[in-house]
């Protein structure tokens, strides 16, 4: 067997306190409406279409939601799928909030699904200059467990609690700091939070452009390494060297998870990459992306720091990206994987 150092990471589109019932920590309890939710539905209806990428995880903080998104539905009101969706009790959602979207009765639907930790005492605007902190309910569940920021000028640093369990942070920077917080799986490593933390502004401010957020113009694989290797090349590290047989085995395991529905690393219904890498492969790693297009699934990446750790990283040299379309009757995503390694037997 291969002895091998990885570093995986992967993101949703739609990951995204203030109302959480406590009892909702648990799976497999019924769909619960609840206003946060409701209130983001109805802004989505006001703006007239669904913001990308992280600029709809800036929209659900300043609804007071800071936990995960299922995703944004836009279905006639009287559909069976709304209605099959508000009488689920499987556990797959947890919460929902609807608004009206047409004169027609089309409804805007947003899911969330049943969390596994809570932030409480986490403020979504700050003052510049400020020590910001929260805590974590439900954090002891978590299988260890790890924590970062990364600030407006794309620095990563980790969190590590205090003895009464509470991250803090000074938001120097005016901007966005982005917070992410990671779990070990048997599936590998898997994010369960990911929030902004606005440093001298508002939400408002960031989808009016007057606060930068971070963004990307990639329309295909080859975009998205420009824009990789520039980042790379304005922070001093080697740029990546794209291999085609790193691109194929992206390729198969975007198609691998957009036919499973999942995000997951490990999986005996997947082709998980140890396995297909090719020999003399020793340091390696994953990101896995989802949404809109590369230009949505891209700048998600951007905004998480442990995917854009391992995008910065010195000891990757290679790399291979690619993407394929996970859709049902009602949504589609594109599933962006990004392969790195480090050479062949450490070179």
């Amino acid at each position: 067997m291969k002895s091998m150092r990885t570093s995986f990471a992967v993101i949703i589109t739609f990951l995204i306190p203030v109302f959480f019932p406590a009892q909702r920590i648990e799976a497999g309890c019924e769909l619960v409406r609840i206003p946060s939710l409701d209130s983001l539905a109805s802004d989505i209806s006001l703006l007239g279409y669904v913001p990308s990428g992280g600029n709809l995880l800036l929209l659900a903080t300043a609804n007071h939601w800071f936990g995960l998104l299922s995703g944004v539905q836009f279905l006639p009101g009287d559909s069976r799928e709304l209605n099959s969706i508000q009488e689920d009790t499987s556990g797959k959602w947890g919460y929902y909030g609807i608004a009206d979207w047409s004169a027609g009765g089309d409804k805007v639907l947003v899911l969330a699904p049943p969390p596994r930790c809570i932030p409480l005492e986490i403020q979504s605007e700050v003052p510049t200059g400020s020590e910001t902190g929260f805590i974590l309910y439900g954090y002891e569940t978590l299988r260890n467990p790890q924590a970062a920021i990364r600030t407006p000028g794309m620095q990563i640093i980790d969190l590590i609690p205090d003895s009464t369990g509470r991250y803090t942070f000074s938001a120097a920077e005016h901007g966005i700091y982005w917070v992410e917080i990671m779990e070990q799986t048997i599936s590998g490593p898997s994010i369960i939070l990911l929030f902004p933390v606005i440093s001298g502004g508002t939400a408002a401010d960031v989808l009016l452009g007057d606060i930068p957020s971070a963004a990307s113009d990639a329309a295909c694989p080859e975009d998205v390494l420009d824009e990789i290797n520039m980042l790379r090349e304005n922070a001093g590290i080697p740029a990546l060297h794209r291999e085609s047989i790193l691109d194929s085995i992206a390729f198969i395991r975007a198609g691998a998870l957009a036919f499973s529905g999942t995000s997951v690393h490990f999986s005996p219904l997947n082709s998980d990459l140890p396995d297909i890498l090719p020999a003399g492969v020793d340091t390696y790693g994953e990101n896995i992306g989802r949404g809109a297009g590369y230009q949505e699934a891209w700048s998600m990446i951007l905004i998480s720091p442990f995917h854009l750790r391992t995008c910065m990283s010195p000891t990757y040299r290679n790399i291979g990206i690619a993407g394929a379309v996970d859709s049902d009757a009602f949504e589609w995503q594109l599933v962006m994987v990004q392969i790195f390694t480090s050479g062949r037997n450490g070179s």
